[in-house]
């Protein structure tokens, strides 16, 4: 049984939720709390696999009780939230929570008549509830210093004679492993990033900005047009494919969702292949599903590199492990190894930089 435990202080909502899991026979809730003492009792307790938190309480909020839980006992926690504006303002605390998934809470509202809605939150109830608690622990630490970057603002296109570029696709778990990427690398690396991260809509701004820190890249929304130029990354902004030209521009694209997503991390990757080819550097992080997995076989057959996070350091391991099995990933690598891998990449002089390294 996956233990659930409901944190709202709304006694309708938690009805409600209550009754959307009792739709399935492998859920239990073991508990429903309205405050913090409550909550943090009940986690101690029940030993939930999952909680289901409201992000806005009378007493407290939700985004501290999330941080008191990530120290007492890394739990996976899916946040409802009540509007579109809490996004944007509450983007950062989201991250340093640890929070895996965001879900709107008038989408639930809407259950009885659109039984879709229900089987997805059952979906994620059953997925991240197996996430490992070792996998939470960076996210529910201290919180990162928000400081002002001090590098220096790069200007200078792509050289002909380095074209390179790293594409990055995630999903659930990636803004912590995306962090822990981005922070070692240098700020005078020679290649650009370009990254597909699936999220809610409204958060990527805030994504850009957390991941942004002195000791890592700049990282911006990527907007139509932009140059992509080398020691920056760019985040695909909301419902748009993220792609790149032949004159190493970004072209936004809002053709119709790939696999349910847009944007796609196949959509990133085959145009990547296109235009970069052997010089092209794929990712696939954490994250449930497939995404990523199709644009990735194109990347190899271009000539391109390719590296999945493996399962031990991932929150879930579904994208991973969706182009692991088509055979097109080069290496398997934890989390902290990826780092290390992409300024190897940058550096070398060498059409196959990883001619002289073990495969």
């Amino acid at each position: 049984m996956i233990k659930v435990l409901i944190v709202d202080d709304l006694k309708p909502a938690r009805e409600m939720i209550r009754d959307i899991l009792a739709l399935d026979p492998e859920i239990a809730v073991v508990g429903m709390t309205e405050n913090e003492s409550e909550t943090l009792q009940a986690l101690r307790t029940q030993l939930p696999h999952l909680i289901i938190l409201d992000s806005l309480l009378r007493q407290t909020n939700g985004y501290d009780i999330a941080s008191k839980a990530m120290k007492i006992r890394p739990t996976p926690i899916i946040m409802l939230t009540a509007s579109s504006e809490e996004l944007t303002d509450h983007a950062l605390r989201v991250f340093d929570c640890g929070i895996l998934e965001v879900i709107p809470k008038a989408d639930l509202y809407r259950w009885r008549t659109r039984p879709e809605v229900a089987k997805a939150l059952i979906r994620k109830i059953k997925l991240l509830s197996k996430v490992r608690p070792e996998s939470l622990k960076e996210c529910g630490g201290e919180k990162r210093k928000h400081t002002e970057s001090l590098m220096p603002n790069v200007t200078l296109p792509i050289k002909e004679g380095n074209r390179r570029i790293v594409a990055i696709v995630s999903s659930t778990g990636g803004p912590n492993a995306l962090f822990q990427i981005l922070q070692e690398l240098p700020s005078d690396l020679t290649i650009p990033v370009l990254i597909v991260q699936h999220m809610i809509g409204g958060f990527i701004k805030g994504l850009a900005e957390w991941l942004t820190g002195k000791n890592c890249l700049q990282v911006h929304v990527a907007k139509d047009h932009d140059l992509v130029i080398p020691g920056r990354a760019l985040l695909a902004p909301d419902d748009f494919h993220l792609t790149v030209t032949s004159n190493n521009r970004i072209k936004l694209v809002d053709t119709p969702p790939v696999g349910g997503h847009r944007p796609s991390g196949n959509y990133l990757f085959q145009s990547v292949a296109d235009h970069y080819g052997p010089g092209a550097l794929g990712i696939i992080l954490t994250g449930m599903g497939s995404d990523g997995a199709i644009g990735m076989k194109f990347l190899k057959a271009a000539g391109g590199k390719t590296i999945a996070q493996d399962e031990n350091t991932s929150a879930i391991f579904g994208m991973p492990k969706a182009a692991i099995d088509l055979g097109i990933v080069d290496r398997i690598l934890p989390v902290t190894k990826i780092a290390s891998e992409i300024i190897a990449f940058s550096a070398s002089e060498n059409l196959d930089p990883w001619d002289h390294r073990n495969g």
